[in-house]
Formats: structure tokens, sequence, C-alpha cells
């Protein structure tokens, strides 16, 4: 019975390397073509290159760790550390419902509320706080088991050698430290790759200069991908080939980094 599980294992293991085979290396070669990263589309995407996506993921991504980081963690050690078991059980069933909402979803909610509610507009900001609103959830999901491992033991001996609730609370952190950094690296490793929810709150097709403000649109990764194949002809689709296999490769590394944290973490 063993070598089926063992057969099963191995074969979803080569279709997995196979599909992500097949992502990367049709796009692979025009990575190396000069321009590709430092230059603007041209000629409706036949030429150029994808300079102005790079900078608005990278924006994206900045603004997204800025907003994660304070409320996703303060709202983690107030779940683990200072409410009631009653209410920490609620808080953390809220996050993990909003954690299964789909994208689009929250898509359309910051298209509602921040682009017309707020008045931001198709933008820059509100492509962020979007992104931020779907990854808070994801963030407190992850990090509560972390700071939960914590044995509680610990905190008992931090007290009793005199420490305040504030000082037990930064040697737990401290405790946890490689589980948050792993949490938050898979936090925006999930923001990176999302298309739904700035496809329709802060990204546009094309751009002929890069956003100066908050308020701007900005081109990005995924929804480039997105607008080439689905409005433009196959001379276009060679960068959306190039676009999907760096993104993957992107991919490939922010898990290969969490999986070397946990190695780490688990001695």
């Amino acid at each position: 019975m063993k070598w089926v599980f063992r057969f099963t294992t191995y074969c979803i293991l080569v279709l997995m390397l196979i599909v992500i085979l097949l992502i990367i290396l049709p796009g692979i070669r025009f990575l190396f073509r000069p321009g590709f990263f430092t230059q603007f589309p041209k000629s409706s995407m036949t030429d150029g290159g994808i300079f102005p996506s790079i900078v608005g993921s990278l924006l994206l991504m900045a603004l997204v760790f800025i907003i994660v980081i304070p409320l996703g963690l303060l709202g983690t050690i107030f779940i683990t550390e200072f409410a009631n078991k009653n209410f920490s059980i609620v808080l953390q069933s809220l996050a993990g419902t909003m954690n299964s909402i789909p994208s689009v979803v929250y898509g359309l909610f910051g298209l509602s509320f921040f682009c017309v509610s707020l008045g931001f507009g198709t933008s820059l900001i509100s492509a962020s706080l979007t992104l931020s609103t779907m990854a808070i959830p994801f963030f407190i999901n992850n990090a509560v088991e972390f700071l939960r491992a914590v044995p509680r033991e610990l905190r008992e001996g931090v007290i009793a050698l005199g420490a305040n609730r504030f000082e037990t609370t930064l040697m737990v952190i401290k405790s946890s430290k490689n589980g948050l950094l792993t949490t938050l690296i898979l936090t925006l490793g999930r923001a990176f790759s999302e298309t739904a929810p700035i496809l329709i709150t802060g990204a546009v097709f094309y751009a002929t200069k890069l956003p100066t403000r908050l308020t701007d649109p900005v081109m990005t990764l995924p929804t480039s991908i997105y607008a080439i194949v689905m409005n433009l002809g196959e001379k276009s689709q060679w960068m959306a080939k190039g676009m999907a296999s760096l993104m993957t490769s992107i991919m490939i590394l922010i898990y290969s980094i969490v999986q070397i944290l946990r190695r780490h973490k688990n001695g």
C-alpha cells in the first residue's frame, strides 16, 4: 500500500514541475532581451520593456508592507496576548472568514469604498488599501499560530523575573520572529500575485509616465499580463510570457526563502 502513496506523490510532484517549467521556459529568454527591465513598452507592447509594471508592483508592495506590518502585528498580539478566550475565538474566526473571501470581492469592495466613497479614484492608494484589507486577515491567521506556539513556560518565566505585560509580549515576539517573518513574506507573496483586486481599483493597461502621487494609477505585472493576453495579438504575447516567467521565478524565490527560514527555525 505504501508504494501507491509514494507513486501518487511522485506523479503529483512531476506534474507540478511540468506546470512550472511550462510557465517559465517560454518566457525566460525574453528576460535577457535588451531593455526588457529598463524601458517603457512601445508599439502596442510589441517592443520595449516592462519597467513601469515593475515600478508599479514594487510601489504597491512597499505600501502594503507599511500598512500590514503594524496593523497585522497589533491584531495578532491582541488576539494571542490580551483578548479573553471567547473574544479571541470570535476575532480569529472573523479573520478566517475574511481570508476565505474571493479576491475579486475585495476588488469590488475597494472600488466601492476607496475609489468612490473616499474619492481616491483608480489609484495607487486605492489598490494598496484594497490589497492590505485582503492581506491583513491572511497575516493574522498565520501569525497567530506562531505566537501561540511559544511555550507558556517562557511567558511564566519572564513574568517571574519581574517583567511587565509589555516586556513579556516583546519576549514572545522575539521568540517567534522567524515565524512572523515567514508569515510576512508569504503575505507579500500573495499580495504580489493578486490580479483581481488591483485590476479594478488602481491598475491601468498603459501609462506614459511613472506614478508621482498616491492618487496616480499604476501598471503592475499581473494586470499587464492579463491585459496583454485578453486584448492584444500574437506579436505582443512575448511580453506577457516574459512577465509570467519573471513572476513565477520571484514566487519560487519567495517560497524558497520561507522554507529556508522554517528549516532554520526547526534547527
